[in-house]
């Protein structure tokens, strides 16, 4: 049991690392209306869908599902469109969230964790193509598919897949992170 809770909580620290690290894959863009994207806008919902991890400890395969939700929001992002055809949209964003994670591992209790993210997507440049927001903080690019803009509220998805080291063990860690914003 105690392997099966250090197992869980080394997937809660993997999966919290997928709010900086991951990527978006969508072959069928669709266009936005990139107008309706400029103004303050509040996180108000995150979760996971589909979510497994993988990994060996100490020579034996483990799996699980987890699930990803989102409280205590106090999150904005405000993006800025600019008219100048040479200048980069920029967005700022101060804030976070408290994420909860739960793990259900076959013939264990499914466990919980939460952790604060101090920082939802910080301070930087965006685009769009197609159906897809790009930002960029710090030199780094992140795609997100729009799965729904209203003048009201944006939806993103981002589709995870990636392979994430924790204390010397390597996890496959797969399922689509879901972010709800409504505009003030």
């Amino acid at each position: 049991m105690i392997k099966m809770k250090k197992f869980a909580m080394l997937l809660f620290l993997a999966s919290t690392s997928l709010f900086f690290s991951c990527s978006s894959d969508d072959d069928a863009p669709t266009e936005v209306d990139q107008n309706l994207i400029p103004g303050e806008w509040n996180l108000t919902e995150v979760k996971s869908e589909n979510g497994k991890v993988s990994a060996t400890i100490q020579n034996i395969p483990v799996s699980g599902d987890f699930t990803l939700t989102g409280k205590d929001y106090t999150a904005k992002a405000t993006f800025t469109e600019t008219s100048a055809t040479d200048e980069p949209n920029t967005f700022v964003s101060s804030g976070g969230f408290t994420a909860v994670a739960t793990i259900s591992i076959p013939t264990q209790d499914p466990i919980e964790y939460e952790e604060p993210i101090p920082d939802f997507i910080g301070t930087g440049e965006w685009k769009t193509e197609g159906n897809i927001l790009t930002t960029t903080v710090a030199g780094e690019e992140e795609s997100f598919e729009i799965v729904s803009l209203t003048a009201e509220t944006m939806t993103l998805k981002i589709t995870i897949n990636e392979d994430i080291e924790r204390q010397g063990i390597t996890f496959a860690v797969t399922g689509d992170q879901i972010f709800t914003l409504t505009k003030n």
